[in-house]
């Protein structure tokens, strides 16, 4: 099932479903995220959160134009549980990719034990630069990856 997709900036009423979603979902899950430590999250200095609309909000993207070393940081990718497999996901970071279209790398982080977000990554072209072993929690790597834009 694909669905027809719209990015908006997230309003501020839709902050608290957002960081819902995300306390909700790995990897913040398994990390133990509170809902507050995802609003903070949420509000990080510099950062655009987008609301991916499919009639209704069905998830939302976090980006930062120089999150890491300068360059274009995707911070969070959030989908409901009930539109995974839709292609939101897909929609999102293309959409990213559009907003960082200028830049030469995109970079983002996926968490050992996500193998699904993992994978759809990588079938996007983000290719695993790094590994950062225990960097959130003992027994668990953040692997980072990039992906050449031009």
């Amino acid at each position: 099932m694909h669905v027809a997709l719209t990015f908006r900036p997230a309003l501020d009423s839709e902050l608290d479903w957002c960081a819902q979603l995300m306390a909700a979902n790995d990897p913040w899950l398994t990390y133990k995220c509170s809902v507050q430590w995802s609003m903070n999250v949420l509000k990080w200095p510099g950062s655009s959160l987008f609301i991916a609309d499919a009639g209704k909000p069905v998830g939302f993207i976090l980006l930062h134009p120089r999150g890491f070393l300068g360059s274009p940081y995707i911070a969070a990718v959030v989908v409901t549980k009930e539109f995974r497999g839709a292609g939101i996901g897909s929609g999102m970071l293309t959409f990213a990719e559009g907003i960082f279209a200028g830049s030469r790398h995109a970079f983002l982080c996926v968490s050992s034990f996500n193998p699904r977000a993992l994978a759809l990554y990588q079938r996007h072209g983000y290719v695993k630069v790094g590994d950062l072993p225990n960097f959130i929690a003992d027994g668990y790597s953040e692997f980072l990856l990039c992906k050449r834009l031009r």
